[in-house]
């Protein structure tokens, strides 16, 4: 069955399905009324093409009949497509609905995507500045001579390439504001999913595109790769078992020969296997670093999926080899060593800082060593820099990133006696211990899915701990989180003009933690949330979240939050809005428990004074409000423990909070 309606821009390929013949009745009535009422659809303006059907809540990836009530029908995603004469397929375009253009400056911001695709185009199609286009697999079907895609309906197995770029508004007088929209990728673009290559591919262009308003940071599971070219290499692969120690900051883990040991024990096939030293193979090597060492087991058999859909072959004819030497080409010359050569370490735009880790007592200030070792340090480091100035200081570490980076080019593999290799300080930069506590990506605010606890607080200043730390042992770093509200720390940025500082990294719960401005005059916001649900599949089940910075210009601008919860529940809040002091004229008005605070433009973004702040009566915090139920999403919680609850925001008064004392000012 063929349905063109070109009036509407759609073109339906199906087979004859009952149930899909019945979707298209309702697509036809959908019509009808569409052109009968107008006014009852005015955004509705759907194009679907070669296949490519998509729910109008699910996005691209759900089929007509699926998951429609998922995202509580949030905004008509709409399809787009374009095609030249020389495409062979039609790419699919998606942007959010409404896109609000009345602020001059807009920031979108995401970080600790791991490889999922989907997550990131769920991302997309919720954010109001960014739009992207979709290369679709597609083949011919012998009979119709019609385009159809691979497996049906669509999903993230479809997807060959996607382009990101930023929503360009209707109006025509609005078009200059689109040069103020910014975009932060904040780190760990790998490990957890089947779109490793297609999300660095993706990035990059957008970067190269717009190379003053795109920015990318490096994060853990980014430079940790860098690891690769040294330890899967041929003169790796001769050495000794025995002489092989397991990873240095994980006295817990097993090393390569226990690893291969198990490997025996626990396959019939290599029952018989006498000698362990036949199983050191570079697939073998591989797995044991993904599974022990990186903490991403399964994205061996993610990475030969991706070569899949990516080579159109069957999965099954990718060998463990060609998986292998992908890993390794991607970051010696493929898309990962593209990501590191247009990322870096921190960025400032504004009054606004972003990095991967923390800004705290141990890493303001300190650039490491360019030496510095990927190892366990006998005693604490000298730095290779203390930079009093907080831009400065910035620019140092991206210079020192840069210099390690040329290493690792220059001499990607170890030297004779395997004690040395191009790039170790990077290795190192992303490790705790190696730092001797002071890593600027892997040290973490968040604790129990809120931004810092009581817990936290303990652990940090347990006596034991500190015994530790006295005796010279780098371990004692590992699972410290880092004070948001240390005092030192917000005046040091405050004196230099940072007002706010963006992170990832730590998994934070179902929607970003943040600390108020209202505490130290400092706004944190932490937005890992790839553990939003634990319970599915991808340990994010429905959750979604956008992190938006919007105002009259980089000085002068609030922390918007929006997004679905893990249990359905739609949020949308605005944060305090921060300004330079020469900007404090600013008309404000406060209105019990929020304050709207409009901008030359007329933008009115309400900002909710309770927010990201902690209740005096227990360790709860509050998070987020929600967009339709007027209530307050509050959690608490330890370490890898989260609890929530939801009150109505009438329950909320200001004196249950703490941090009152700088709220008015």
């Amino acid at each position: 069955i063929k349905i063109i309606n070109h009036e509407l821009g759609m073109r339906i390929c199906f087979s004859c399905n009952p149930l899909l013949i019945g979707s298209i009745l309702l697509i036809l009535i959908s019509d009808l009324l569409i052109k009968s009422y107008p006014a009852l659809i005015p955004s509705a303006t759907a194009l679907i093409s070669n296949s490519q059907l998509a729910s109008s809540s699910a996005g691209p990836f759900g089929s007509l009949f699926l998951q429609t009530s998922a995202y509580h029908s949030t905004s008509l995603t709409r399809l787009s497509t374009q095609k030249s004469s020389n495409e062979e397929s039609m790419p699919g375009t998606i942007s959010p609905s409404g896109c609000d253009v009345s602020s001059p400056f807009r920031l979108a911001y995401i970080t600790d995507v791991e490889g999922n695709l989907n997550y990131f185009v769920k991302f997309v199609e919720s954010c109001p500045i960014l739009k992207a286009k979709f290369h679709y697999r597609t083949t011919v079907d012998s009979e119709t001579g019609f385009q159809n895609t691979l497996n049906g309906n669509l999903s993230v197995d479809d997807i060959q390439a996607l382009e990101l770029d930023f929503c360009q508004p209707t109006d025509a007088s609005s078009q200059s504001r689109t040069d103020n929209y910014h975009f932060v990728f904040g780190g760990d673009s790998v490990d957890k999913g089947t779109g490793d290559i297609r999300l660095n591919r993706c990035l990059v262009a957008f970067k190269e595109k717009y190379p003053d308003r795109v920015f990318l940071l490096v994060g853990n599971r980014d430079l940790n790769k860098l690891r690769y070219s040294a330890e899967l290499s041929s003169a790796e692969l001769a050495r000794d078992l025995n002489t092989i120690p397991g990873p240095h900051w994980d006295p817990s883990a097993p090393t390569l020969a226990e690893y291969l040991q198990r490997v025996v024990e626990e396959s019939e096939e290599q029952q018989q296997q006498k000698d362990l030293q036949s199983l050191y193979t570079r697939v073998n090597k591989l797995k044991y670093m993904l599974k022990h060492t990186l903490g991403c087991p399964k994205t061996f058999e993610f990475r030969r999926q991706e070569l899949s859909i990516l080579q159109a072959r069957p999965k099954e004819a990718i060998t463990d080899d060609e998986v292998v030497d992908n890993f390794i080409y991607e970051v010696q010359e493929g898309s990962l060593h593209d990501y590191f050569h247009h990322a870096q370490v921190a960025v400032i735009i504004g009054n606004t800082l972003f990095c991967h880790g923390a800004v705290d007592k141990d890493t303001m200030q300190f650039v490491p060593s360019p030496q510095s070792k990927f190892e366990n340090p006998p005693s604490k480091p000298a730095p290779w820099k203390m930079i009093s100035n907080v831009h400065e200081w910035v620019d140092a570490l991206n210079e020192f990133y840069q210099v390690g980076l040329k290493a690792h080019s220059e001499r990607p593999n170890w030297n004779d006696d395997f004690t040395s290799r191009g790039g170790e300080s990077l290795m190192a930069l992303q490790n705790r211990p190696a730092m001797w506590g002071r890593s600027i990506i892997s040290n973490c605010y968040g604790d129990g899915g809120c931004i810092t606890t009581k817990y936290a607080a303990e652990l940090r200043e347990d006596p034991k701990r500190l015994e530790e730390e006295a005796k010279n042992n780098p371990l004692c770093f590992e699972k410290v989180c880092s004070d948001p509200l240390d005092p030192r720390v917000a005046s040091w940025l405050s004196e230099h003009g940072i007002q706010r500082v963006v992170v990832g990294h730590k998994p934070t719960g179902d929607c970003p933690s943040v600390l108020s401005s209202t505490y130290t005059g400092v706004e944190i916001v932490s937005a890992d949330t790839s553990f939003s649900d634990t319970l599915a599949d991808d340990n994010r089940g429905m959750a979604t979240g956008v992190v938006q910075l919007v105002g009259s210009s980089s000085t002068n601008n609030q922390l918007h939050l929006s997004g679905i919860l893990q249990n359905g529940t739609r949020y949308s809040c605005a944060f305090t809005r921060l300004q330079s002091k020469e900007q404090l004229g600013h008309e404000t008005t406060t209105n019990n428990d929020a304050t709207i605070e409009p901008n030359e433009l007329g933008d009115r973004l309400v900002a909710d004074l309770f927010l990201g702040r902690q209740l005096k009566d227990g360790d709860w915090w509050v998070k987020v409000k929600t967009a339709e139920d007027d209530l307050y999403c509050l959690t608490r919680g330890n370490g890898r423990k989260v609890e929530y609850k939801f009150i109505p925001t009438s329950s909320l008064v200001e004196s249950m909070l703490t941090g009152a004392d700088r709220v008015l000012r």
